[in-house]
């Protein structure tokens, strides 16, 4: 009988693999005594001694570098493409494995709250929305090139959705609430919108047709590639209105169906490999217009971090059989200490590594990798939840900007199972500085428990049904 260690797959990350990696690298190099690089031909003779003993340091420098077939080569490499101002494309940094997107065009979109810098009145009024998301009834704004009548001041719509009657039948013999709003959606533009998906008109990454083939520059210390896929802007309602807890809870109901609808869209997109689905809220969360807005990006690459999550979910998986994420939301579960709320379907936590202070995580009860597979009746419900999760914010942290991010298992995903979609909300309390820059790590001063306690007291005081269930 075997024992446990042969009946489980042998997983060796790519960290793991380093080491392995340098050490036949140094055996290479050491194997081919004519390769000078540029660090040891640069260095005295006493260094190049002490770095490779018995190898003999060029007297010229500037000589060496004039030989050098090497060189030359590389002089060729460095005058290639390097990006255009018209196409976004990426850059690796092989000291973290890091890929920055340049987008040009991006620095040309207008903002509402550069324009409103300057102390005033109107500015006071401006952000009254957020520091009171219900005080202030939604209404047209003239100026707005997402209200209701500036159709023309967008690109074309890809995606709308119209408000019909509300259903008036429940869901089943035993549901407590009615069924959700009966909504016509069609991809395109049409009259009397509610919710309407336009492409940005100042993207981040270049259209999947505007680079056939794109380029692609292999140079050794320059990595650099043309990203293409899609940017487009989620308008959340017809009404200008800067929190989206403004509108009714139908409205969210409609932008979390242009979520899956554009998703799917996006996902049978060749050579689209992930798909982020965010909404910046007041400047301090990058948002540059006022209106209610979400935004979807559907790019060729895929992120170093998001393949990092990728690969440690999916060793989770081949290890134990059951999804991480599965597991962590069970744990937390059985602490209660983070839970804040839940229902049949889904539940709000604070994460026990909370990167930022006060973040709430909404996920599915249910395992489930794709947001994009979900229905129409679940959307409702958690609709409704997501609604109830911003109010609590807005009324914890009155004022801030706050973003939310929605995690879907991406196209380039190779063990869809081993993934689990949630969505992250956290407000902007405090600001990324110098330690936090240098090492990619996050200093949060609110505990998770702590912001899990100041959110149930208010959701308690909201609907004290489910949170009693928590304690």
């Amino acid at each position: 009988m075997s024992s446990d260690s042969e009946q489980q797959p042998q997983i060796v990350s790519a960290e793991s693999d380093l080491p392995r990696q340098v050490s036949e690298a140094v055996s290479e190099y050491h194997a081919k005594p004519g390769t000078i690089d540029t660090d040891t031909r640069l260095a005295s003779a006493g260094e190049t001694e002490a770095m490779w003993p018995g190898r003999p340091a060029r007297r010229s420098v500037i000589r060496s570098l004039t030989r050098s077939d090497a060189d030359t080569k590389s002089r060729k490499e460095a005058a290639s493409y390097r990006g255009s101002s018209a196409t976004s494309h990426t850059r690796r940094d092989l000291l973290t494995g890091d890929w920055t997107i340049f987008a040009p065009k991006r620095d040309q979109r207008p903002n509402d709250y550069e324009a409103a810098k300057q102390p005033s009145v109107a500015t006071a009024t401006a952000h009254s929305a957020l520091e009171h998301p219900t005080s202030e009834r939604p209404s047209v704004d003239a100026a707005c090139p997402f209200c209701v009548g500036a159709e023309n001041r967008t690109p074309e719509a890809v995606w709308s959705a119209k408000l019909g009657d509300q259903a008036t039948a429940p869901l089943d013999s035993a549901a407590t609430r009615f069924a959700g709003p009966a909504v016509e959606v069609v991809p395109g533009e049409q009259e009397n919108w509610d919710v309407r998906v336009v492409p940005n008109k100042f993207p981040a990454v270049s259209p999947c047709d505007a680079e056939k083939g794109g380029h692609v520059d292999r140079h050794n210390l320059f990595p650099i590639t043309d990203v293409v896929g899609g940017h487009e802007v989620i308008v959340e309602s017809s009404l200008h209105a800067e929190s989206i807890t403004q509108y009714d809870p139908a409205m969210v109901y409609m932008t979390l169906l242009a979520f899956r609808d554009r998703i799917r869209h996006w996902r049978q997109v060749r050579g689209i490999n992930y798909i982020s689905v965010f909404k910046n809220c007041g400047p301090e969360a990058g948002a540059s217009l006022r209106h209610s807005h979400s935004q979807l990006i559907a790019t060729s690459l895929m992120p170093h971090h998001v393949r990092t999550t990728l690969l440690r979910c999916e060793h989770h998986r081949a290890r134990t059989g059951c999804t991480l994420a599965c597991d962590l939301l069970r744990a937390e579960l059985a602490e209660r200490s983070r839970v804040i709320d839940r229902t049949d379907s889904f539940v709000a936590f604070c994460p026990f590594a909370s990167r930022f202070g006060g973040m709430i995580r909404l996920t599915s009860v249910e395992h489930q990798p794709h947001f994009d597979l979900m229905t129409e009746t679940s959307l409702d419900q958690l609709s409704s939840f997501l609604w109830r999760v911003l109010c609590w914010v807005n009324e914890a942290f009155p004022g801030k900007a706050f973003n939310y991010l929605l995690h879907t298992c991406p196209p380039g995903g190779q063990q869809p199972e081993a993934f689990q979609w949630s969505l992250d909300v956290f407000p902007r309390l405090n600001k990324t500085a110098g330690f936090e820059w240098s090492c990619d790590c996050m200093i949060n001063s609110l505990l998770p428990e702590t912001a899990a306690l100041r959110y149930r007291e208010i959701a308690r005081r909201h609907d004290p049904r489910n949170v009693l269930l928590t304690r």
